[in-house]
This record gives C-alpha cells, structure tokens and sequence, in this order.
C-alpha cells in the first residue's frame, strides 16, 4: 500500500504542478476566465493549497472580484507568512481597495522578507501606498532613494515627480523629470514635467512643449492633450469623451470615498430636494433617468420616490459599483455627449448631477434631454457658475456656466425654469464650490 503511494503522490504532484504552471500563464496571458477555472477544478481536492489560493485571489482581482481576491490572498499569506512576493500581492490589492494602512504593512513585511535585488521595486509599492495615506514626503524619500541607485527606473520617477506635485515642489519635480528624460523619453514623465512647469509663473511655454511632446510619444494620452487645449486656450465645446471616461474608468474604485468625504459633494441630495420642492406635493413619480449616474449617488437620492430608475454613465467601471447598490431596474453605458442611451419611454424626470461640468455647449445637450422626457416632465440638474462668459472651462478643468446662458438654453429646447438655487456643490482644493441646481418642466 505504502508503495501504491509512493508510486501515485509523484504524479499527482507532477499534475498539480502543472496546472499550476498553465494556470499562471493563462493568468499572465490575461486569460482570466481560462485561468479561472483551471484553479477551481484544482481546489475541490486542494482549498487550502496557498498557491492555487494565490492564484485564484489574483484571478478574482482582476474579475472586479477585489474583496474575495484579497481574502484568498490573505489566507494564502497566513499559511507562507514569509513568502515576499505573495505579502506585496496582497498590499497591492489592498491599495486598490484603497486600505492603505494595511498595504503598508503588508508591503514592510514584503521588504524584510525579501533579498534586496527586490527591493527597489518593492520600496516603489510602498511609497505608492505611503502617497495612498497621504504621507508624501515619506513616499518621495523612498522614490528618491531608488532613483539613487536606479536612475533610469521609471516607475519611481514617474511617482517622484507624482508625489512633488502634490506637495506644490514644482521645481523639484521639474528637475526630477528632466533627469530621468535625459536617460530615457517616455510619455508619463512629459505630462508631470507639463503639470509642474504650467503652475510656475512664466513657464507655460515650456509646459506646452512638455505635453505636446507626452502626446507625440502617445497618441492616445487624453491627460496631456486636454492640458494642451487648456493652455492653449481653444475654444471648446465639450471635455474630450476619452478624458471622461478614462478618469471615471481609474477614479471608480475610490470615487465615493473622495467626493464624500474629502469633497463634502452634496449634488445628489439637492437635487432630490429641489425636485420635491418645485413639485408640492408631488412625492412619487413613474420613471426616471438618471444621466452620469455613476456609481448610484443620486440613484440612492431618488430610488424610493421613482416606479422605474435607469442609469447611464461612459464609465463602465462605475456602472459595475452602480448595479452592486441594486437601485436601478436598468444601466446602459452610453457617451452623453453623442446620445442618452436608448430611449424606449418617456422619461416623469431626467436628472443630470454634474454633467453640464464635461459639457461645454448645453443647446444640444438639452435638446436630448428634452426628447426623453414626457409631457410637463421634469429636468433636474446642476451647474458650476460662471461670471464671466456664457461657459467657461473653471481652474478645475471642468465647465461652468452663466445664469442667463443656461437659462436661455432651456428655453429653446422647450423648457420653462420653476427654480434655480445656487448652493455649494462640493470642496475642491480646501474651498467651496458654487454652483446651480435647475428644475425646469417641458412645455413644448
């Protein structure tokens, strides 16, 4: 019997080890379903295998799964508590649950339990995590100190210059760009050299050149060509659609936690309250639609005082947060500035929280809005305030718009205004945020 054994263990290992083996080249060839089930068919014999337990959290990460993924993980850490490079796994899906705190744990332990061949890679994912708390000058001395040793390391260049951006040390982060550029030129490094050098009084040639040169390197960066149509001063009409949706795309999993809490965003509850207020009485209504929804803010607002509530949003990474909540009988991904979704009734209210910020020009914009809504139907939305032009792209790089603009705008599109409100909409940068919130009805 004990020779059977001996005869059968090795091959199962062998099986086991190379399941393991194609499991972690689907999962590097981004084969995620493939990857996926391999490793489940291999732990209904072997759950508590740390590697299989490994992959698997990997695996669920990566299918928006990020809090089982980081369980698996975690388990996998309790039974190889010195395993290096399974401990920065688990802190760097903390970090993209933004658990910072614990990422930096994770990521010491990574540290003192690696060989320093390692170390300049992980001491990057520290001061990422580090920047994550807010402990800027903590993460530039890390960053600083691979740069040292490492000067063509591009990660901890990039997040050098990130990092003294964010503590205003422009000249620094100019000077860190520039010495890394002098090694090699990449696109990421010409944007934060764009951003440091435009925030420095009599440099935003220089900063224009920077950005133009990020673009000429990458085509497809919508950061650095955004920066150079501020800077330039051109006239438009809307925020770039791949500008939107790829900052929503990134900003998704942290989203709530910033605009709640460090923003005070209180667009979604004004909203609510100045639809009921222009309505009395009126506390309930069949259908509405609700355009840049997000991740449900004013989804939560509005869900008991509507019958049926739909979502549209670019972001698809929101619209995953958006159906978690369970407060939408529908959610489309749809570019608002091209169309509102499909549009298969006519909408009792259409609310639109923030929207008119990546919207330069309303006429069209209102047009739409005005074709989905129902007859006397309601259109609750906000605007930032403008003083100066009919619209305006605000220090924020977002749209603000003036009074009698908007309001003009609604009435050729078949609106009559019952109330604007101007209120404080969020924080930004420590200050208030002013702006509108408008009720109109369709009249035509």
């Amino acid at each position: 019997m004990s020779a059977e054994m001996t005869m059968e263990m090795p091959a199962d290992a062998a099986d086991l080890a190379d399941l393991k083996q194609r499991a972690t080249i689907l999962l590097t060839r981004g084969d995620l379903e493939g990857a996926r089930s391999a490793v489940d068919a291999a732990m209904i014999d072997q759950p508590e295998d740390a590697d299989l337990l490994a992959l698997r959290g990997t695996c669920r990460a990566r299918q928006g799964e990020l809090s089982d993924g980081i369980q698996d993980l975690a388990t996998a850490v309790m039974a190889r508590p010195r395993d290096w490079e399974l401990l920065n796994s688990l802190a760097v899906h903390l970090q993209q649950m933004k658990m910072f705190d614990e990422a930096v744990v994770f990521h010491v332990k990574a540290i003192n339990n690696s060989e320093p061949e390692q170390h300049p890679q992980l001491y990057i994912n520290l001061g990422l995590a580090m920047m994550g708390q807010g402990e800027h000058l903590a993460a530039v001395e890390l960053f600083e100190a691979v740069l040292a040793v490492h000067p063509d390391m591009l990660d901890a260049a990039v997040n050098l210059s990130s990092a003294l951006n964010s503590l205003k040390e422009y000249g620094r982060s100019v000077e860190a760009c520039r010495r890394t550029l002098a090694i090699v030129e990449v696109p990421e490094l010409y944007h934060n050299l764009g951003n440091a050098l435009h925030r420095i009084p009599g440099r935003n040639a220089e900063a224009l050149a920077a950005f133009q040169r990020a673009v000429e390197l990458d085509p497809t960066n919508w950061k650095s060509k955004h920066m150079l149509s501020l800077l330039r001063d051109e006239d438009m009409d809307s925020i770039p659609t791949n500008f939107v949706e790829g900052m929503f795309d990134e900003y998704a999993s942290f989203y709530e936690q910033d605009v709640i809490e460090k923003l005070r965003y209180r667009v979604p509850g004004l909203i609510r309250r100045y639809l009921l207020k222009a309505v009395p009485g009126r506390t309930r209504f069949a259908s509405v639609l609700d355009l840049g929804c997000g991740t449900g803010l004013t989804g939560v607002m509005l869900r008991d005082i509507a019958d049926f509530q739909k979502g549209v949003d670019i972001s698809r990474n929101m619209l995953k947060l958006a159906l978690e909540k369970g407060i939408y009988d529908q959610l489309e991904a749809a570019d608002l500035q091209v169309s509102l979704g499909e549009i298969d009734r006519a909408y009792s209210v259409v609310a639109a929280a923030d929207v008119c910020g990546y919207i330069g020009r309303l006429e069209e914009f209102f047009a739409k809005v005005a074709a989905a809504v129902e007859a006397d139907g309601l259109f609750a939305f906000s605007v930032e305030e403008s003083f100066l032009a009919d619209f305006e792209v605000s220090a924020a790089g977002r749209f603000a718009h003036r009074r009698t603009y908007v309001q003009k705008a609604l009435a050729d599109a078949g609106f009559k205004v019952l109330s604007v409100a101007r209120e404080q909409l969020r924080n930004s940068g420590g200050r208030p945020v002013f702006g509108m919130i408008f009720v109109a009805q369709k009249t035509a």
